[in-house]
């Protein structure tokens, strides 16, 4: 199965319980600690589920805040 994100260009190739990035760079995570990490990529997470179950699912609340806090911090500049 290959499933892509609806807001970025990470793509998850899975077959069973393992999965591969093929490719990805997700937007959301830029400037925050999960930067170059796609699979932490919240959308991502919940697209794939429950066929995948991505690192990012467990910290889904703590991912989303940082991006939030990102985009006011940049908003302000």
């Amino acid at each position: 199965m290959q499933t892509c994100c609806p807001k970025c260009s990470t793509i998850v190739k899975s077959a069973g319980n393992a999965w591969e990035i093929i490719n990805g760079a997700c937007p959301e995570l830029a400037r925050t600690q999960w930067n170059g990490r796609p699979e932490y990529c919240p959308v991502l997470s919940v697209v794939v589920e429950p066929d995948v179950v991505l690192p990012g699912v467990a910290e889904r609340p703590a991912i989303q805040a940082e991006i939030d806090r990102v985009r006011v911090q940049v908003l302000k500049q």
